[in-house]
């Protein structure tokens, strides 16, 4: 049975992997990298060394997957929102950062953004699904992760040639939605 959790994360890591040439797709043949203008340097299975240590290179996608759902998935209340809200939600943890991922919640919500996970966001999500549904609230808030792109390349001119990866990845996100 596939979970919501192994929906969310093939969704990632279909955008975090970098594969080797001529195996795009395939999780056996997933490859560290490092980007000359990352800070986190060496990265693999979408996780950088900065955040989780300098054997990122050597992880196996078993090991990735723990900490995705250990740091990500648990951590972020991921589990505790329907699909597709909680892939969305789940995505921008992992490409953002959380502070960063609840924040377009809560105001994809109207709530206070004050990046921080606790009752009144809870609540604010829970009522504005119930309203609008999951699917609208999870669509508003890949309208937000543009946003949030366009202001960031905008704020950091050096962000732009990230910027189509970017877009097109909110495009797949709001493919599932």
């Amino acid at each position: 049975m596939t979970t919501n959790f192994d929906r969310a994360l093939k969704f990632v890591l279909e955008h975090e992997c970098v594969f080797k040439k001529g195996h795009w797709g395939d999780f056996d043949y997933v490859v560290s990298e490092n980007e000359e203008n990352d800070p986190g340097g060496v990265t693999k299975w979408g996780l950088d060394a900065r955040t989780h240590g300098p054997d990122v290179a050597d992880l196996k996608l078993a090991e990735a997957t723990e900490i995705y759902r250990r740091e990500y998935w648990h951590k972020h209340h991921c589990e505790e929102l329907e699909w597709p809200l909680c892939a969305v939600h789940f995505d921008n943890c992992v490409n953002m950062g959380p502070g960063q991922a609840v924040k377009l919640l809560q105001r994809a919500v109207g709530t206070s953004d004050d990046g921080a996970w606790g009752p009144q966001t809870r609540a604010a999500v829970t009522a504005a699904c119930k309203v609008r549904s999951v699917s609208v609230v999870a669509l508003q808030v890949v309208e937000k992760k543009r946003d949030f792109y366009e202001s960031l390349c905008e704020i950091r001119p050096a962000m732009e040639r990230f910027k189509q990866g970017w877009l097109n990845r909110a495009n797949d996100l709001q493919a599932i939605c």
